[in-house]
C-alpha cells in the first residue's frame, strides 16, 4: 500500500464517522437557539456573537496559518496543511452563519441603535460607525477571505497536476501578500465586530490581539484533530513525536504573544488613566468579570505557558490534547469576557442560548469541515518538500 492510499481521510482515519453525528448535534442545537430567539431575541442576538466568534477565530486563524505555511514553507506544516485548508474553505459556512448577527445589529451594537450624543469622540467615530458602511464592510471582508482561501486551493490542485516551478511561485506569491490581507482584514473586523460593542472605548492593541487570538485557536484545533488522528491505523509510522513537538512549539509562541499583547494593552491603558479608557478594564476587574479575568491569566498563560514547556507533554499525543482542549476552553472563556461586559457592565450573566449557539454553529461547521477532508491525503505528497523529507526518513511514511 501506498503512502498516499495509507492517509486518506475518509477511508482511513475513520473522522468520516463523526460526520453525521456532527450534522445532528448541530441541528439539535441550532434548534434550541431559534427557540430562544423566539423567547427572546435581543437576548439571543447578544448570546449568538460569542458563540459565533469562537469558530470565526478558528476559521480565520486557519486561514491565516495557512498563508503563513505556503510562504515560509517548513516541515512544520507537513501534517496541518490539509485541515487548515479545509478549514480555511469553510469561510463560507461563517458567512451564512453571520446572517443573525447582520439582523440583529440595532439589538448588539449600541450605536446602531442610536446615536450617542454628548460625546465629542463619538462624533468622530460616527462617520465610521454607520450601519450601511458596516454591512458593506462586513461582506468586503468575506468575499476577501473566501476568495484567497479558494485560490490558493485551486493553485495547490495545478501544482499536483503541472508540478510547475511558476505554480509554485504564483503560489507563494497569493500567500505572502496573503499574510499583509489577513493582518488587516482581521483588525479592522476585530473594530467592527467586538471593539464597536463599546464604541466610547478603542485600543491600538486590539486589533493584534485579536489576530493572534484567531491564530493560537487554529493551531490548537489543528494540533487537538492531529491527536485524536494518531489513534488510527493511517497515521501509524506518519506522526512522529516531532511533529507535536514542533506544533506544541508554535502554540507555546502564539500563547507567549497573546499574553505579550493582553498584557501591553492593559498596561498602555492603565497608565494612560483616560476616561475614555479605563471603564473598560474596570468593569472587568469587578465581581465574577474579575474572577474570569484571573482564570484567563492563570488558565490562557501560566498554565499552557509552563506545560508547553516541558518536552514530554509536547511529544506525546495525549497530553499535548490536554493543553489543546484547556487553549480552546480559554479561548471561548476570552471571546465571552471580551464581549458579554459590554451589555450586562457589573452584573454577570450568562445565557444557555450560547451554549446552544454553540453547539449548533460548531456541529454544522464540523459536518462542512470534514466534507473539505473528503478526497484528500493527510500529507500533501505531491510537494516537493515532502518527498524530500519522506525521502530522509523524517516522515517515516513508508508503505
Amino acid at each position: 500500500m501506498t503512502p498516499e492510499a495509507r492517509t486518506r481521510v475518509t477511508d482511513s482515519t475513520g473522522i468520516g464517522r463523526v460526520q453525521m453525528p456532527a450534522l445532528v448535534v448541530g441541528a439539535i442545537g441550532l434548534i434550541a437557539a431559534v427557540i430562544g430567539y423566539f423567547m427572546d431575541p435581543g437576548e439571543f442576538y447578544r448570546a449568538y456573537l460569542p458563540a459565533w466568534l469562537f469558530w470565526f477565530y478558528i476559521v480565520a486563524g486557519s486561514l491565516g496559518i495557512l498563508v503563513l505555511q505556503y510562504t515560509t514553507g517548513g516541515e512544520w506544516g507537513v501534517l496541518i496543511r490539509r485541515p487548515l485548508g479545509a478549514a480555511a474553505r469553510t469561510m463560507a459556512v461563517m458567512a451564512v452563519f453571520f446572517v443573525p448577527i447582520a439582523i440583529g445589529l440595532e439589538h448588539i451594537y449600541p450605536w446602531a441603535a442610536k446615536p450617542i450624543a454628548g460625546h465629542g469622540a463619538m462624533e468622530f467615530k460616527s462617520t465610521w460607525l454607520q450601519p450601511t458602511r458596516w454591512y458593506l464592510m462586513s461582506a468586503l471582508y468575506f468575499v476577501i477571505w473566501i476568495l484567497w482561501a479558494w485560490r490558493l486551493r485551486r493553485l495547490s490542485v495545478q501544482f499536483a497536476e503541472d508540478r510547475a516551478p511558476e505554480t509554485d511561485l504564483k503560489r507563494r506569491r497569493w500567500a505572502a501578500s496573503g499574510i499583509l490581507m489577513i493582518v488587516l482584514t482581521l483588525t479592522f473586523a476585530s473594530i467592527d465586530w467586538v471593539m464597536s460593542l463599546e464604541p466610547l472605548w478603542y485600543s491600538s492593541m486590539f486589533g493584534i490581539s485579536f489576530v493572534v487570538g484567531a491564530g493560537l485557536s487554529a493551531f490548537a484545533f489543528v494540533t487537538l484533530l492531529l491527536t485524536q488522528l494518531s489513534k488510527s491505523t493511517a497515521m501509524a509510522g506518519i506522526l512522529r513525536s516531532s511533529h507535536l513537538r514542533d506544533l506544541g512549539n508554535l502554540m507555546l509562541a502564539f500563547v507567549m504573544l497573546w499574553a505579550y499583547t493582553a498584557f501591553s494593552q492593559f498596561l498602555l491603558i492603565w497608565y494612560g488613566n483616560l476616561k475614555e479608557e479605563i471603564p473598560y478594564y474596570l468593569t472587568r476587574q469587578r465581581g465574577a468579570w474579575g474572577v474570569m479575568a484571573a482564570v484567563l491569566v492563570i488558565f490562557h498563560f501560566f498554565l499552557p505557558f509552563f506545560m508547553l514547556l516541558m518536552r514530554q507533554i509536547k511529544d506525546r499525543a495525549r497530553t499535548i490534547a490536554v493543553v489543546t482542549v484547556l487553549i480552546l476552553v480559554m479561548r471561548f472563556v476570552d471571546t465571552y469576557w471580551l464581549t458579554a461586559p459590554a451589555w450586562h457592565h457589573g452584573e454577570f450573566h450568562f445565557s444557555w442560548v450560547t451554549l446552544a449557539a454553540l453547539a449548533g454553529i460548531g456541529g454544522i461547521w464540523f459536518f462542512f469541515f470534514i466534507q473539505q477532508l473528503k478526497g484528500q491525503t493527510i500529507i500533501p505528497v505531491h510537494e516537493t518538500w515532502v518527498e524530500e523529507a519522506a525521502r530522509e526518513g523524517r516522515l517515516n511514511a513508508h508503505a
